[in-house]
């Protein structure tokens, strides 16, 4: 069952992934390469000294930083976010969404519930809520095992210790 299971998230996955740009390219929108980062600066106020750093952007979004900054440049790029220095420290930057970037966050929120509408279809109330319940456990666990990009991986609490006698038998 379980090579079948994660088979079936990738597949699931893919196919999400795939819905959605398709449905961002029906609003003009395909340039968007990282809603869930736009998403997550259009939770924060337009206050630049309330705006988050590119360290809290990818402590939040488990991502590596590099990452993080790789994506940022390129959304900078496209005038829908931008860098100001820290007023208080200088050697930060705090990132905001622009107006630009606002527009363009809320059509994909409407291509995305639309997406979702489709991939729900015919689920119960309840049995949206579970899965999302569901989902979000195995998130907690995958991020206990390496899943969360931010840091090193623990070690396999499985694999011998380090420098032990491996049995040959």
């Amino acid at each position: 069952m379980g090579n079948q299971t994660g088979l079936l998230l990738q597949q699931l996955m893919r196919a999400h992934h795939n819905a959605c740009m398709a449905a961002l390219a029906r609003r003009g929108v395909r340039d968007v390469g990282s809603p869930r980062l736009l998403w997550e600066l259009s939770t924060y106020p337009d206050a630049p000294e309330r705006a988050p750093t590119q360290k809290e952007l990818a402590d939040k979004l488990h991502s590596a930083p590099p990452t993080v900054a790789a994506s940022l440049k390129v959304l900078e790029r496209q005038g829908y976010v931008e860098r100001r220095t820290d007023q208080r420290d200088t050697r930060r930057n705090r990132i905001s969404i622009t107006p630009k970037g606002r527009d363009v966050i809320a059509q994909s929120m409407d291509a995305f519930r639309q997406v979702d509408g489709h991939m729900y279809h015919g689920f119960s109330p309840e049995e949206r809520a579970l899965t999302n319940q569901l989902f979000s456990r195995m998130l907690q666990n995958l991020y206990q095992i390496g899943g969360d990009r931010r840091q090193d991986p623990p070690p396999d609490p499985l694999a011998p210790p380090p420098g032990a006698v491996q049995d040959p038998f």
